[in-house]
């Protein structure tokens, strides 16, 4: 059967609009209403809804209005300063309890979840350092400032602004996707080959955690699973630890203790 030219390809949702792109994933036609972008990628409506496909939105509704470990951080402080509150009260110092206690509502809030107290997070401290300065010298401002930064850090946190249902952009979305869910085991596989200089048995579990999550490597899977250089980088420093040990650290223990380490 001689092939058919000159057909237009035709939208497989709508057959009567001809088609724009193929979908990167199932091969199926698509025109502009179908076509649906997700990361850079154009997908058909039915695909760019797959949880493997759209896995940063789904990872994105998984801590949206959750509370994170920022928020917990600051609810255990807030105790804190209505306890000290108190107590600074209890012996007349009236305007060190009321900066205290102030900053313990600030902090009950942000626990909470109200979007404000964001904002009072990051002002309380400079308050703070600036009224305590007249009655606590200038070590109240220095203590201030370094609040302010640390506050500072969880106002920025993409993982805090999810709690506060706050957007977070792409970019950093996949950079908090990739430091908790992005292939752990080459995370921990690093994390063995580091401790393993100072205890060497976690050597070869080094070498073996790494070698697993490098093949689990797949960049064009999806989602993508990465962290090659980490699984890489667990390898070299279990072997190296084992190198380290047997001819740096046995040899010096074994001098130290006069040949009787394993005896």
């Amino acid at each position: 059967m001689a092939p058919i030219v000159g057909v237009t390809p035709r939208c497989a949702v709508h057959p009567d609009t001809e088609a724009d792109a193929t979908c990167q994933r199932c091969g199926s036609f698509v025109c502009g209403v179908c076509a649906t972008w997700v990361m850079a990628v154009l997908y058909c409506a039915d695909c760019a809804a797959r949880p493997e496909v759209n896995y940063l939105e789904v990872f994105r509704q998984g801590l949206w209005g959750k509370r994170d470990a920022n928020a917990w951080v600051v609810g255990v402080v807030s105790l804190g300063l209505v306890a000290g509150g108190a107590w600074v009260a209890s012996m007349g110092e009236w305007l060190l309890a009321a900066l205290m206690l102030g900053a313990s509502g600030v902090g009950v809030c942000f626990f909470l979840g109200q979007r404000w107290a964001r904002t009072g997070l990051v002002a309380t401290p400079v308050v703070a350092g600036l009224v305590g300065m007249s009655s606590q010298g200038p070590g109240a401002l220095v203590l201030g400032f370094l609040m302010f930064v640390s506050a500072l850090q969880t106002f920025l946190d993409a993982r805090n602004r999810l709690f506060f249902r706050v957007e977070v952009s792409e970019k950093d979305l996949r950079r908090l996707w990739d430091l908790r869910v992005n292939n752990p085991l080459a995370r921990n596989a690093l994390s063995l080959g580091l401790t393993s200089f100072i205890i060497p048995v976690f050597a070869p579990f080094a070498v073996l955690v790494g070698a697993l999550a490098l093949r689990k490597v797949d960049p064009h899977a999806r989602p993508p699973i990465g962290r090659k250089a980490h699984a890489i980088a667990a390898i070299v420093l279990g072997l190296g630890a084992v190198v380290f040990w047997v001819l740096v650290m046995i040899p010096y223990l074994q001098r130290l203790t006069n040949g009787r380490l394993f005896l």
